[in-house]
């Protein structure tokens, strides 16, 4: 009586872990890019946020296929290197602005990569451009959020988009 109690449990212990790794491998196809004004430093801050699982598959397509961006954190900076040449921004007179990348940071299932510009006096709206990712995946979605004084201005890209204007709001006064 016990031994079909056991299996009976097992069989379901297995099948639940089965489907939990489905649902935890399935690739995403999104990144979120948040770019935020830091008054107290003077600097805008953009912080491209990465799916840990799509970022690996991509970074074995991209870069080299034994590519561990868990355990490798050279990996982890090819990877940011790529996906910060996918993105680029530009200030009103569409003149492109100088990022400087500042490193990457794994949490939980996000790859970050981080970059930072000086605050100018006239960053009013910004022309952007995304597109990580999007020469592996054509549905991938690239969102992006502007924070200013507590404010958000967000846009999607997909890979038919080119260059996207976001108008921010003004600085406190």
């Amino acid at each position: 009586m016990m031994r079909p109690l056991i299996s009976l449990v097992l069989i379901s212990m297995v099948s639940l872990a089965l489907l939990a790794g489905k649902a935890f491998g399935h690739q995403q196809k999104e990144a979120y890019t948040s770019i935020v004004f830091n008054q107290r430093s003077g600097m805008l801050e953009i912080q491209h946020r990465f799916y840990l699982h799509d970022a690996e598959h991509a970074a074995q397509q991209v870069i080299d296929k034994n590519t561990d961006l868990i355990s490798d954190p050279v990996g982890r900076d090819a990877f940011a290197y790529y996906a910060i040449s996918t993105f680029a921004m530009q200030d009103q007179q569409q003149q492109p602005l100088t990022l400087t990348y500042v490193g990457t940071e794994l949490e939980g299932k996000y790859l970050w990569v981080y970059q930072e510009t000086p605050i100018t006096a006239d960053m009013d709206g910004f022309y952007l451009k995304m597109t990580a990712l999007q020469e592996l995946w054509s549905e991938q979605t690239n969102h992006i959020n502007v924070e200013r004084n507590k404010r958000v201005t967000s846009a999607r890209l997909h890979i038919a988009d080119s260059w996207h204007y976001i108008e921010v709001a003004k600085p406190a006064k």
